[in-house]
Formats: structure tokens, sequence, C-alpha cells
């Protein structure tokens, strides 16, 4: 690509990705499973730690990124190490506890996908 300015080849860079995205897209779309149920929990075929993971990405994302920074300058770095220490503590005793029977639930309470 020489010879292309550096806006071009951002610009072509953003239109080759998007036609990746969209491509991913129309191919996961024509597997699609037939319910919604099925695509919002994964047909309960997940791995525990694929959902794990999954739940607290979905969790943490807005606090890792705006709470604890805000932590730290508030009140100082201890106080955010600490604060992420107990953060860690708390989401496994979560799913040590609480995981396990909340699954068991969902399928005492016809298959939820939330709870009810």
């Amino acid at each position: 690509m020489q010879g292309l300015e550096g806006s071009t080849q951002i610009f072509i860079a953003m239109v080759l990705y998007i036609a990746v995205v969209i491509g991913i897209g129309v191919y996961y779309t024509k597997r699609a499973s037939e319910s919604s149920a099925n695509y919002l929990i994964g047909g309960r075929s997940l791995n525990p730690w694929v959902t794990a993971l999954g739940a607290e990405a979905s969790d943490m994302s807005g606090w890792l990124l705006m709470g604890l920074p805000g932590v730290a300058y508030w009140f100082g770095l201890s106080d955010a190490i600490w604060t992420a220490i107990g953060l860690l503590i708390g989401t496994y005793l979560n799913w040590l506890f609480v995981a396990k029977r909340l699954r068991i639930y969902s399928q005492v309470a016809g298959n939820a996908i939330t709870i009810p």
C-alpha cells in the first residue's frame, strides 16, 4: 500500500473490518437456532468456565473501567486494591455457593432463562 495516505489506509482497514463483521454475522445467522431461549443461554450447553467468565466480563466491565479508578482517585491506591480483592473473593463465593443452586432452580422453574 505504498503511496496511500494514512487516512486512506485507515478507511480501507475499517471497511475491511466492517465487511468481516457483517460476514461473520451472516454466516452465524444461517446457523441460528430456532428459539431465543437457545440463543440467550447457549442451549444450556456452555462450559461452566465460559459461562462464569462471560457473566463476570459483562458484570465488571463498567465497574473496572469507571468505578475502580474512581475509588483509587478518591480514597487512594491501597483502598482500590482492597476493593479489587473483595470483589474477587465475593465473585468466587458467589460462584461457589450460588451458581449451582441457581442453575438447579432454573430447571425446576421450567428451564427459566431469567430469575422468576
